[in-house]
């Protein structure tokens, strides 16, 4: 059977089998309709007024603007001050779900929805397809040549394209003399636009075929053709809507993915592309279409890292960036609030998005053409990067958010500045250089002062800003400079001190000085809260250039100690000054503290002094420690919150390394990085988290901050941990059989257990009331495991000499010391917990007599002889019957009126 045939056949059996369903839909639905027209009538034979049908009525607000303006009004108002329209979100129609629930708009109905649009959508894809599916069939059966078959095609999109026309000015009434037709509901599809979009896709596909599939149009013909069929799709959408520019935007960008390289060259490209782009944001900006803007950003962006993936397309991708990047900022950031005060200047969500993507973008095009070296299109690319941004948020204070992200983008470009052919990582990866540092130095310099100068005028002439949009100022005049000088410092002075960067770092920070002076005088004049926050900005800025000052002159390498000493002269100027949004800038500094120690714990870097405390560690991780210490204290405001925790926080664990480096330190003559440990080290280390544990209880209280509650746990904890597989098996005398050093009473035993355990007994001591229970009593357990291994480990040492390993032989002398070593452990125990009125030790007490018992029985009755064996016995019952009249007397004794009489 013929195709053809088949086709037809099959298309009658859809209708006939649609057909009888949607006809008894509809008489059910029109007996409801007549239903609600007799009660209408009913109304209005009583005399009540139907309530209109608002959605016959087309608001003025739809009505394109070449006719509102054309409407005659009534009366004319005075021309206000002219504002730049804003590119708003389109105003949708609404759902026939929102409809039905307005008051008086009736629910529309299944034939209504089939009638007025199920079937124009249907219909404007059966246009489409009908014309694809009879090119097709004429090639298959040979009835035209190719020329007809494209020219046919051609023919049927013109024809499309006027019947659009036709149907628009008949069923929008804008024909002169012509009998307009009652206008449509504006839920429904608009009919006109759907079959001109029908031909625009029949357009497009005979254009493409004809080149494609016949050869008739060359690529240049061919790409002319398809890029002004879009063009023309988007200026037609000015009458048919944004369903049409989308269209047009859509296939003006494929045409290049669909004609193909013609030519070797990407300039062509490079340049047509940012027309397609700016017709699309022009079309958008007349008729407030914000989709159709940001659907021709998020082509500019998909094309620009095409363009910088190709091969040959360094030069072309960076001129397509800065012109799709200056026509994306100005259109989306600048102009939509160019005209609102600084008083409702709050910071606009959408373009700080629209820069932000701009700027990733834009790294994204740098680093992949950054193996072409730093040429003038990279460089002028990536001073794109941040100048765009930087005078977005100048021209409009809406888009303040910008200064942040050129920030952003300069720290970027510094880090990907093409580097040197060999290499040499250092600090962060960064200490790799640069072919050209003289080229990398101006250019730093020239960014930074393209955003700090926005940001310090705008907060010098801006004194009614919102707060939220002079930090945004504030916060990229201060850092944009900062950044650029850390950044060039990393990349080009390989660790190494540099007087240069110092004398540098020391002008800016009495430029910050100069502008911090300006902020008072202003404030002196007009106070408001804008000028107070740049006063303090600038002044943190200016103490933040200082410290880096020191550190490149100095120490070379370390920036710990400069962010530190930053995060404290920032919160004295947060506490003096009062400005909250300081305590922010404060945690991040101690943020970066962080993240530079995560990165390489190890601080001091080579070269450390072998002399023990007074030595690199102390500037490394003690200066930062005090100034984050003491940044934390200032910056405090009643219950703690989360900036004061988080300095607390970085403050204790540069405390903490600092002890324990330094046990390592004087015990390793210097060397760090040692692979072994001692015994001694290991206690030491134990005693010192059992110290921060104790000063932490000593000072928490009901008011104390959470990292001082829980750094106490963390560090009974730590200690816990340490003490266990560090004292208990890694370095234990008994099991590696390693010399213990000292005398008979005075050795690394006693340091090693005897202090770490009276440590632990004085915090299960200290912790009840201030600690959970658990604590308490983990605390004084751990204490007491440590006094007993380290006095089983003393009496061993005292008979074995300075080796005690298990292989060594026990003497009997020795076995009779251990029993009497327990007992008066036990005793101790019980002596303590009389005293304290304590149960735990008296329960410690129990469990060190009741193992001394068993160890009386089952060895020293097997083991010992003669007088040693009766002599522990004897010892033993004494001990035994002296504590339990002890406990007769003293623990359980009962009242005197108590006792049976007689």
């Amino acid at each position: 059977m013929d195709d053809s045939l088949l086709l037809l056949l099959v298309l009658i059996g859809l209708g006939l089998a649609v057909s009888g369903p949607a006809g008894l839909v509809a008489a059910l639905v029109q007996r409801g309709r007549v239903a609600d027209l007799e009660r209408r009538l009913a109304r209005l034979e009583g005399g009540v007024a139907p309530e209109p049908r608002s959605e016959t009525i087309p608001p003025e607000t739809e009505r394109p603007d070449a006719v509102r303006a054309a409407a005659p009004r009534a009366q004319s108002t005075p021309p206000q001050r002219s504002q730049v329209p804003r590119i708003a979100p389109e105003r949708i129609p609404a759902t026939p779900e929102q409809a039905a629930a307005r008051p008086g708009a009736p629910r529309p109905s299944l034939e209504e929805r089939f009638g007025t649009r199920w079937t124009v959508w249907i219909g404007g894809l059966a246009l489409a397809f009908g014309g694809a599916l009879m090119v097709r069939y004429s090639a298959e059966q040979g009835v035209f040549g190719p020329g007809m078959r494209v020219a046919g095609a051609i023919a049927l999109a013109l024809a499309l394209l006027a019947a659009g026309e036709v149907l628009r000015r008949r069923l929008r009434g804008t024909m002169a003399g012509s009998d307009s037709l009652p206008p449509s509901i504006p839920t429904w599809p608009d009919v006109p636009a759907v079959v001109t979009a029908a031909g625009i896709a029949a357009l497009f596909g005979a254009l493409y075929a004809a080149h494609a599939l016949y050869g008739f149009l060359g690529p240049l013909a061919a790409f002319s053709g398809l890029a002004a069929t879009g063009l023309a799709a988007m200026a037609a959408a000015l009458l048919h809507g944004p369903v049409l520019a989308g269209l047009g935007l859509v296939g003006a960008m494929a045409t290049p993915l669909l004609i193909g390289g013609g030519s070797a060259s990407l300039w062509p490209l490079a340049l047509y592309l940012p027309v397609v782009t700016g017709s699309a944001y022009g079309f958008a900006w007349l008729r407030g279409w914000r989709a159709l803007a940001v659907a021709g950003g998020l082509g500019a962006a998909a094309w620009s890292v095409l363009l910088a993936l190709h091969a040959a397309g360094a030069g072309p991708a960076q001129t397509h960036l800065v012109l799709q990047g200056a026509l994306a900022v100005l259109v989306l950031a600048v102009l939509p609030g160019r005209g609102t005060a600084d008083a409702q200047a709050r910071p606009d969500r959408f373009a700080a998005g629209v820069l932000a993507g701009f700027a990733l973008v834009a790294g994204a095009v740098l680093g992949l053409t950054a193996d072409e070296g730093a040429g003038a299109g990279w460089i002028a690319a990536a001073f794109a990067a941040s100048a765009l941004p930087a005078a977005a948020g100048f021209l409009a204070a809406p888009a303040a958010l910008g200064l942040p992200v050129a920030v952003g983008g300069l720290v970027a470009t510094l880090a990907l500045w093409p580097e040197t052919g060999e290499p040499a990582r250092g600090l962060l990866g960064l200490w790799h250089g640069t072919d050209a540092p003289g080229t990398m130095l101006g250019f730093a310099a020239l960014t930074a002062a393209t955003i700090a100068a926005p940001g310090a005028l705008r907060l010098l002439g801006g004194s009614r800003l919102p707060y939220a949009t002079a930090l945004a100022y504030a916060a990229g005049a201060a850092l944009g400079p900062l950044a650029a000088l850390t950044l060039a410092f990393l990349r080009l002075s390989d660790g190494a001190v540099a007087p240069g960067f110092a004398a540098i770092a020391g002008g800016l920070g009495a430029g910050f000085c100069g502008l911090a002076a300006l902020c008072r005088r202003e404030a002196g004049r007009r106070p408001s809260p804008a000028l107070t926050l740049g006063l303090g900005t600038f002044a943190a800025a200016s103490v933040a250039a200082l410290c880096l000052g020191l550190v490149f002159a100095v120490s070379g390498g370390s920036l710990t100690p400069a962010l530190a000493a930053a995060a404290l002269a920032t919160a004295l100027i947060a506490r003096r000054l009062d400005i909250p949004a300081l305590r922010v800038c404060v945690a991040g500094l101690a943020v970066l503290v962080a993240l530079r120690l995560a990165w390489d714990p190890l601080l001091t870097g080579p070269g450390l002094s072998a002399t023990p405390i007074l030595n690199g560690l102390l500037l490394a991780y003690g200066l930062p420690a005090l100034c984050l210490g003491l940044a934390a204290r200032a910056i405090r405001r009643g219950a703690a919150d989360g900036p004061e925790q988080v300095t607390q926080a970085v403050s204790l664990v540069l405390a903490a390394l600092l002890v324990f480096l330094e046990i390592r330190h004087a015990l390793h003559g210097g060397d760090l990085a040692a692979p072994d440990t001692s015994l001694l080290e290991q206690g030491l280390t134990t005693l010192s988290a059992l110290g921060f544990s104790l000063v932490m209880g000593h000072v928490s209280g009901a008011g104390a901050s959470p990292v001082v509650r829980f750094g106490g746990i963390a560090f009974a904890v730590l200690a816990l941990v340490q003490g266990g597989l560090g004292l208990g098996l890694a370095v234990n005398p008994l099991l590696t059989d390693e010399p213990v050093a000292g005398g008979l009473l005075v050795n690394d035993i006693l340091l090693a257990y005897g202090a770490p355990a009276l440590a632990a007994l004085a915090l299960a001591r200290t912790a009840p009331g201030r600690r959970p229970r658990w604590f308490v009593r983990a605390a004084g357990l751990f204490g007491l495991a440590l006094a007993c291994l380290g006095t089983g480990l003393a009496v061993r040492h005292g008979f074995q000499g300075e080796r005690i390993g298990l292989d060594r032989g026990t003497s009997q002398a020795e076995w009779y010391a251990y029993s009497a070593a327990g007992l008066t452990l036990g005793l101790l125990a019980l002596a303590v917990g009389i005293r304290r009125r304590s149960t735990l030790p008296r329960l410690a007490s129990a469990v060190l007599i009741g193992l001394t018992t068993l160890k009386v029985f089952l060895f020293d009755l097997a083991g010992l002889e003669g007088l040693l064996r009766a002599l522990s016995f004897l010892g033993l019952g004494a001990c035994l019957i002296g504590i339990g009249l002890v406990y007769q007397r003293l623990v359980f004794a009962r009242p005197a009126s108590a006792s049976p009489a007689g």
